[in-house]
């Protein structure tokens, strides 16, 4: 990683996407190959106005807001049923000072889950780390 992470947001159990478990589905009947987890996608379009988070729907096929896409810096197994994927988020390149949604999404740029947050509004000169967990 080139910037050292300051401040980390923590997005957790994100809702894995109904792409995601049709890609699954044909991998075990044997007609496709899953694709590996790449990217983060990052947006600002995950919360009202009331800065409350929106409900996030399984049938979503991207953010509501997109902001950036950032490649995966580690992609983990916390526990048997789980994949966690974490990017970088960097202020400075970002262009918003807002962020509250996220999606982790295949090679293909297919949605694998996606999560919306309450409103986190960046510091100029941090770094965040954004973690993203999928529960198979």
């Amino acid at each position: 990683m080139p910037d050292q992470v300051a401040a980390a947001v923590v997005v957790s159990e994100a809702v894995t996407s109904d792409v995601f478990r049709r890609k699954l589905a044909a991998a075990l009947a044997g007609r496709a190959v899953l694709k590996p987890i790449k990217w983060l996608a990052l947006g600002d379009g995950g919360h009202t106005a009331a800065q409350e988070a929106k409900p996030v729907s399984s049938a979503a096929t991207g953010l509501s807001h997109e902001v950036q896409r950032v490649q995966v810096s580690a992609l983990t197994q916390e526990d048997l049923y789980s994949a966690t994927g974490m990017g970088v988020l960097n202020p400075a390149t970002y262009g918003s000072g807002v962020f509250s949604e996220a999606a982790l999404l295949d090679e293909d740029g297919d949605v694998v889950c996606i999560k919306n947050t309450r409103p986190k509004y960046l510091e100029g000169a941090e770094t965040y780390g954004i973690k993203l967990k999928m529960r198979t």
